[in-house]
């Protein structure tokens, strides 16, 4: 049994999928951090970490464990929002670092479009598609973009994990790495 977990994260729509690559299993989080709720930024940050940290306690539960977590990189080209990004990333991998044993506290960085190359076969690929590869490729279907990227990158950390997967979605995922605040391949 291998148990992968898959983070989206976003303050609009944090997504969290489980997947166990043997029974297939899967456990869903989606939730909104909207800005006019909390009275500081920090406070946002706080109940991101602390809700990041109760599914993981849900889902340890579930699984009995997780062995390997990826988690979505920043756009690159982005041009707002960077810092509060730079700020819910950092609180997300401080819950993991809270949360899971060594090296599943180190998750897989992956950039957008390696994750939309790796589910849809493209780099470039829309929400919609992404929607939809992950219901014509796994059977398995969210209303929400988020939900379904959340998924994908459970599977392709149970890919990378695992060593499995087509050659494509091998190829796709060669040279990520478990960041450990060192460097990261995205």
């Amino acid at each position: 049994m291998t148990v992968c977990l898959g983070i989206d994260q976003s303050y609009s729509g944090l997504a969290m999928v489980a997947y166990d690559g043997d029974s297939q299993r899967r456990y869903s989080y989606l939730h909104a951090f909207a800005a006019d709720r909390y009275t500081t930024q920090s406070d946002r940050l706080d109940a991101v970490q602390l809700q990041i940290g109760l599914n993981i306690d849900d889902i340890t539960t579930m699984f009995g464990r997780i062995d390997v977590v990826a988690m979505e990189g920043y756009a690159p080209g982005s041009k707002f929002g960077r810092e509060l990004a730079g700020e819910l990333g950092g609180a997300v991998k401080l819950a993991l670092l809270d949360k899971l044993n060594k090296p599943a506290c180190y998750p897989l960085i992956v950039a957008p479009t390696k994750l939309k190359k790796y589910t849809t076969g493209r780099g470039t690929a829309a929400k919609a598609e992404m929607l939809l590869a992950v219901y014509k490729k796994w059977g398995v279907t969210y209303d929400d973009d988020n939900l379904a990227d959340a998924y994908s990158l459970a599977r392709a950390a149970n890919s990378w994990f695992t060593g499995t997967g087509t050659k494509a979605e091998t190829e796709s995922l060669k040279d990520l790495k478990r960041f450990k605040g060192e460097t990261h391949l995205v």
